[in-house]
């Protein structure tokens, strides 16, 4: 309002900063509510145990010569992916020292050199599209894999009581336990009830509204697998021989045993994506079991297994996995046709893991557990997932995949003279949101952006929980694929 004397007052007050810029400023206090929520333990492991492994796990000089050997791979059953939304990630390109000298082409050669360049480079281009491609038509062999399955129903609301963070690129922190349990004790204190699964047929986990969120995918079609899975145990068992665990790697928020990451990571501090580093000895250790014939098969086995149950997910992470390596080809995957990209080998000798998430997943993703050791999967071992009340005989040998950022998930005891390990494969969230930022941390992206862009970027981040799980597939669609081929 003016006063008589011409005074002018108002209810609010300017600022005489040619450098205030408060779309800047909403843009960074955007970016830094992300940091606070999703800058947790890299590679899907605990900070503490993850930093104490990287640290001082140690290994001997020469620790592969007493390893056993592992049978040859069969073929993994096939996939379809159909198509999805495709981040976009500028290229990232290395130049060469300034102080390099590079001969020049004759000017007859030039354009020829500058053709071979563009044929090389269309080529690498189309094998590394190639190597995170799946059949584009369902196969016979998935089609009857799918029909077989059968489907549990579990009491689960997937849009309302899901701990996941504002932009849903991970899941909220949250409490576990430092206790382990019996079959018995979950179905009386806790009226769990008991899943007796075969460990071979394939089974869905079904949300009310006929989400299949999780799978009991089973093994591959291989009568000697038993052995061969006999054999990757026996090869991790003689590994963790030669590995020294410090002592917050062999007691932590997981449980009591030895356990080691290997591949791809982001997250907790790191400025870009990066491979997980270890010591020499302990690096020739992981590289020795992730080339393992056994090992690639249960990579395999389990990523075709993903691409059959969830095609629009398996679609979505193929797409990010591919900007991903193509933004950074010196990144180095474990595996040639894996959808994820790290793994954690679990030494046991006891792996039993307390009620836990692995917060620091995509929320709407899946982990790959395979069960490897010899214990009665009748007595222990099985697979606890506390918010679908739910205790699944877990045999070894075989595989599931579950949201293991959203899903509270456990192992039942076994008998101290059995031993029983495994091997998680599994995406951290911070590198999804690595690559729909453009492959550049969040304060950068969200400075990049103009008001409108802002905006649109916060709408994404309140929609993405929804549109993840509209990527899980229902059963009545899976089966319906499956009647279209067979």
């Amino acid at each position: 309002r003016t006063t008589r004397t011409g005074a002018k007052f108002s209810a609010y007050y300017g600022v005489h900063n040619p450098d205030f810029d408060l779309d800047k400023l909403y843009a960074k206090a955007l970016a830094s509510r992300e940091q606070d929520e999703e800058e947790i333990e890299p590679a899907d492991a605990d900070d503490a145990f993850d930093q104490a492994l990287q640290d001082a796990a140690s290994a001997t000089s020469s620790p592969l010569s007493s390893l056993p050997s592992s049978r040859a791979p069969s073929p993994a059953p096939p996939a379809e992916p159909p198509t999805a939304p495709t981040p976009s990630c500028a290229s990232k390109r290395k130049r060469s020292p300034t102080n390099a000298k590079t001969p020049k082409p004759t000017v007859g050669g030039a354009a020829q050199a500058k053709k071979r360049r563009s044929r090389t480079n269309r080529a690498k281009k189309a094998k590394r599209a190639d190597e995170w491609a799946a059949p584009q038509t369902m196969r016979t062999v998935d089609a009857r894999h799918l029909q077989q399955a059968k489907e549990e129903e579990v009491d689960v609301d997937l849009l309302e009581d899901m701990p996941v963070t504002s932009t849903a690129f991970t899941a909220k922190r949250g409490d576990g336990e430092t206790k382990t349990y019996t079959r018995n004790q979950l179905i009386g204190k806790y009226g769990m009830k008991y899943c007796d699964w075969d460990g071979v047929t394939p089974t869905g986990i079904v949300s009310p509204d006929g989400r299949t969120f999780a799978v009991l995918a089973g093994k591959p079609q291989d009568p000697d697998w038993d052995h061969v899975a006999e054999d990757l145990a026996e090869n991790i068992a003689v590994a963790a021989e030669h590995i020294t665990f410090p002592a917050a790697a062999t007691d932590h928020r997981r449980g009591k045993f030895g356990a080691q990451a290997q591949g791809v990571s982001h997250g907790g501090g790191q400025t870009e994506p990066a491979n997980l580093k270890h010591t020499k000895g302990l690096d020739a250790v992981l590289t020795y079991l992730v080339a393992l014939p056994a090992m690639i098969r249960v990579a395999h086995f389990a990523s075709a297994t993903f691409a059959c149950w969830a095609p629009r997910l398996f679609a979505y992470y193929a797409q990010c996995m591919l900007q991903l390596f193509t933004f950074e080809p010196t990144l180095q995957r474990n595996f040639p046709r894996s959808i994820w990209a790290c793994l954690t080998i679990n030494f046991g000798p006891r792996t039993v893991t307390y009620r836990h998430r692995d917060f620091g997943n995509l929320p709407f993703g899946w982990c790959a557990i395979t069960a490897l050791g010899k214990f009665n999967p009748d007595r222990g071992g099985e697979l606890v997932l506390w918010e679908c009340g739910l205790i699944v005989r877990f045999p070894p040998g075989s595989t599931v995949l579950i949201p293991s950022a959203i899903i509270h998930h456990s192992n039942t005891n076994i008998a101290h003279n059995e031993t029983r390990y495994s091997v998680t494969q599994y995406t951290s969230g911070a590198l999804f949101r690595w690559v729909e930022h453009g492959c550049m941390l969040d304060e950068k992206y969200y400075a990049s952006l103009s008001e409108t862009e802002t905006r649109a970027a916060e709408k994404a981040n309140q929609e993405r929980w929804a549109k993840g799980v509209d990527m899980w597939s229902t059963m009545e669609e899976l089966k319906a694929r499956a009647s279209e081929v067979l």
